[in-house]
Order: C-alpha cells, then sequence, then structure tokens
C-alpha cells in the first residue's frame, strides 16, 4: 500500500499543495510550527476518517479561506489504484467520496487506506488509562474489518442508552427491565469485540516480542495479554449479561455501567515487570516502539500488504540505538516521517526530503552517498 499523491486545499496551514511521495522514506522538514504535522493529519484523516488530534471539522479549514477546505489522496494497494477525496464545506459538513462516489457511513473509509500513526503522545499508550490502549486496539481492528467497526459503534451507542437509563431512571421502578433489555442487546456486540480483540492480541504478541528482542538485544522479554473480567468463554453472551446484572446495584449508585469490555485493558510486561505501572521511561518508550512496529507486521498479516507509516517527530524521542531500531525495520514500508533537524540519523538512508517554508514544500531526492 502506497500514497501516490497527496492534495491539499484550504486545509489548515496549506492554501493550495500538491505532494508525490515515494515509495520508501519520505522526510517531512521544517521550523516548528511550520505545517509538517498537518500533513500528517491529512493523511491520517483520510485513512480513519478524523485527525490523530480529534480536531474539529470546521477548524480544520484555512483561518483566511472563506470557502471550504479539501484533502484528496491517490494511494496504489495490490489490486490497483484508487482515490479518497474528503471535503469540508463552510460550515464545517464533511463528504468523503472513494474513487468519485460519496460514502454515507464511515465504516465505508475504513481500510482504503492502512496508517500506523506514532507520535511522542503515542507514550501515552504505555502510561496513561486502559482508554488510550483499547483506542490502539480499535483503531487497528476497525481497518481490518468494518464489522469490528460497527460492533463497536453499536456497542458504544448501547452503553450510552444505558447509562441514560441509570441517570434518568434512577428511582424508577421500571429501570430493572428497561436496562435488561438493553443489556440483552448489547451482549453480542461485547461478545464480537471480545473475541476480535482477544484474537489480535493473541496475534500481536510474538510480533511486539520479536520486535522487542532486536529493540533491547534480547536483554528482556516482553510479553501483552489481554485483560478482561473473569467470563465463561464457552458462553460469552450469557456472561456478559450475568457481568452486566451483577454489578446493577453499583452501577444505579453511580449513574454509569461500571463493567464490560468498555472497561478492559492490555497488559504490557517486559523482565517480569507490569510496565504500565513500574517501567522506567526507558522500558516504556521500547515497549511502545515494539507494539508499533508489531502492529505494521500484524497488519501485513492480514490485509496481504504493508500500511503506511506515519512517525510525526518520534525520532527526538528516541536515542541513537532506538532510532536505528525503527529504521531498519521500516525498510520497505512507505514511511513519513516529519522533524526538525535530523542530526545524522539518516546518513545511511535513501529517501525524499520535502521542506516546508513558508506553507510551501519543494522536495529533493537524497541517497546515503550525498
Amino acid at each position: 500500500m502506497v500514497i501516490e499523491r497527496l492534495s491539499l486545499q484550504n486545509f489548515l496551514s496549506y492554501e493550495k499543495q500538491q505532494i508525490s511521495f515515494n515509495k520508501g522514506l519520505n522526510v517531512v522538514t521544517g521550523p516548528n510550527a511550520s505545517g509538517k504535522t498537518n500533513l500528517i493529519e491529512a493523511i491520517y484523516m483520510s485513512s480513519i476518517g478524523k485527525t490523530a488530534r480529534n480536531t474539529k471539522d470546521k477548524d480544520l479549514i484555512n483561518w483566511q479561506s472563506k470557502e471550504g477546505a479539501r484533502v484528496e489522496l491517490a494511494v496504489t494497494k495490490n489490486y490497483g489504484g484508487h482515490s479518497i477525496a474528503i471535503t469540508i464545506d463552510s460550515g464545517g459538513k464533511k463528504y468523503i467520496m472513494i474513487d468519485g462516489l460519496p460514502i454515507s457511513r464511515l465504516g465505508e473509509l475504513l481500510g482504503g487506506l492502512n496508517v500506523v500513526f506514532f507520535s511522542p503522545d503515542e507514550m501515552k499508550l504505555i502510561k496513561d488509562s486502559p482508554v488510550d490502549r483499547r483506542r490502539f486496539l480499535d483503531i487497528s481492528l476497525s481497518q481490518q474489518s468494518k464489522t469490528y467497526f460497527y460492533a463497536l459503534l453499536k456497542y458504544n451507542k448501547l452503553l450510552a442508552q444505558r447509562n441514560k437509563l441509570l441517570k434518568d431512571y434512577r428511582n424508577n421502578a421500571s429501570l430493572d427491565g428497561m436496562v435488561a433489555l438493553v443489556d440483552d442487546a448489547i451482549a453480542p456486540c461485547a461478545e464480537h469485540i471480545l473475541l476480535r480483540r482477544k484474537e489480535f492480541v493473541d496475534k500481536l504478541r510474538p510480533h511486539a516480542a520479536e520486535q522487542h528482542q532486536r529493540i533491547t538485544g534480547g536483554k528482556e522479554k516482553l510479553d501483552i495479554s489481554y485483560e478482561t473480567e473473569d467470563i465463561d468463554f464457552s458462553d460469552i453472551k450469557n456472561g456478559i449479561k450475568a457481568l452486566l446484572k451483577s454489578s446493577l446495584e453499583k452501577d444505579k449508585r453511580l449513574e454509569y455501567t461500571t463493567a464490560g469490555v468498555h472497561r478492559d485493558d492490555l497488559k504490557i510486561v517486559a523482565g517480569g515487570i507490569d510496565v504500565r505501572k513500574f517501567g522506567s521511561q526507558g522500558q516504556q518508550r521500547t515497549a511502545v516502539l515494539s507494539l508499533k512496529l508489531a502492529e505494521i507486521f500484524m497488519l501485513k498479516e492480514s490485509t496481504g500488504e504493508y500500511p503506511v507509516l506515519l512517525l510525526d517527530d518520534v525520532l527526538s524521542e528516541l536515542d541513537e540505538k532506538r532510532q536505528r531500531a525503527l529504521l531498519s525495520a521500516v525498510k520497505g514500508v512507505q514511511t513519513i516521517l516529519t522533524g526538525t533537524d535530523f542530526d545524522g540519523a539518516l546518513i545511511d538512508y535513501d529517501y525524499a526530503e520535502f521542506r516546508i517554508r513558508d506553507a510551501k514544500i519543494t522536495k529533493t531526492e537524497k541517497t546515503h552517498a550525498d
């Protein structure tokens, strides 16, 4: 999977710009606040339907423009090429077209362009709450399976409905019956999510362990596992309903749902230590890097082709050893890397360089012989 061209019109800092990327390493350089991350955001949005920073659609329009914004991207895949176009009108309404045809549901976009995104903010994948680790699983799985995406979407809507009942009907005698009906609808969605997440983690585990061994030289062993409630896996739907029923009295007091797959987590252990809680900064960075690299190979295994790797100012956060491990691991993967200065980190690599000055981009080819 390769991005051939990216066209921007009135998108964030860009009034009008077209870029042709190389199949391998593409390096985007420029001062801080010059628009490097904006390029990454345009590509990420073309894959997921929203930006990595969850910016409101209306705020993506160039502030000097009285018109809307447009992002258009040409992708080549194993079975041929296609285009993705996203238009945001002046009122902030978003329209998506694939190969010139409008789509009505966001799920139709998923899988058209698979990406793995890595930025310094992704360190929260290890350090912060389970929300970020579930988000990692959900984005990767949604790119692989529209069925998963729609099951997750339905689950979240039903969960919001259940929470509203708990809040609005707290002292109503009919609350238990209404919640039971919602639980009946939640159970099959939760079953699908749980099984797919666990299957994904089981397949991701050996890839993550291999990448971690490469980076650390085998000094520590990385192991990941999916953490969920104690449910009978031979009858997950009824297990989910029983779990929700057992937590109902607590849920009534707190006015929100305290049990379910929306509370699950990804356990990450390195050298026998739970790095989420007790890992050093170096261990946490290595674990995140291992997971992201593993995700690349998992997507290749699942879809038959590599995703596009988006690295937004990542090398500055890694020491030389981890920089080399990252760059050597992604040879053959189209990579778009941003930064202000690479201090010789790319000396052994051929790449296309895109320099940004005053929201204008110039391209030059670099080889390690230069």
